[in-house]
C-alpha cells in the first residue's frame, strides 16, 4: 500500500472558464489579477478529498460570487448591482453561487489526483476557520483572476490548491 499523498492540481484557465461559460449559458473571460483581497464580504469554498482533507479553495470577492448567482440564476443584472451596491447577497444569489462552486470542483477531479467535492461555503460576513484562511490568503499554488460574465461584469476570483 502506497502513502504518498496526491494534491489536486492547480487547474487551467480553459478548464473553469469553459465549465462556468456553459453552466451560466453566457461568454466568459478569465483575465491575469491580483489575488482577491481580503475582505469580510468574500465568499470561500471549501473543496475537501474523501478524507475530508482540505486540497483546495477558492474564493470569490462579492461581485464574482453575486455575478456567478445571478448569471446561473437568470436574474435581471441591476437586481445583482443592488445586491453588490448592499454589501451582502440575497438567498436565491448565494444559494446559485453555491452551485456554481459545487460543479466547479470538477476542474480539480482529473486523473492521477484526489477526488475531492465542494465541502462548505463561507460568506459574505461568515467568519473563516484558520486553516482555511491560511490557504485562502496563501501564496504559491494558486490562480487569480478577473473574470468576466457577458451580460454580467466583472468580479475577482482566486483558485488556491494546497
Amino acid at each position: 500500500m502506497s502513502t504518498e499523498v496526491y494534491q489536486s492540481p492547480l487547474p487551467s484557465r480553459h478548464a473553469v472558464r469553459s465549465l462556468i461559460s456553459d453552466l451560466v449559458g453566457r461568454e466568459v473571460e478569465l483575465n491575469d489579477s491580483d489575488a482577491v483581497a481580503k475582505k469580510s464580504t468574500n465568499v470561500v469554498a471549501v473543496y475537501v478529498d474523501d478524507r475530508t482533507s482540505m486540497n483546495a479553495v477558492m474564493v470569490c470577492d462579492l461581485a464574482c460570487a453575486a455575478r456567478l448567482g445571478g448569471a446561473l440564476g437568470l436574474l435581471p443584472p441591476p437586481g445583482v448591482e443592488d445586491a453588490i451596491d448592499e454589501g451582502d447577497m440575497y438567498p436565491l444569489l448565494r444559494d446559485n453561487c453555491y452551485e456554481v462552486l459545487n460543479v466547479l470542483a470538477a476542474v480539480f477531479n482529473v486523473p492521477g489526483a484526489p477526488h475531492v467535492r465542494l465541502y462548505e461555503m463561507y460568506g459574505p460576513g461568515d467568519s473563516l476557520p484558520p486553516d482555511v484562511a491560511g490557504l485562502a490568503y496563501a501564496v504559491g499554488g494558486r490562480m487569480d483572476v478577473v473574470l468576466s460574465i457577458a451580460g454580467y461584469g466583472d468580479g475577482h476570483l482566486s483558485v488556491v490548491v494546497k
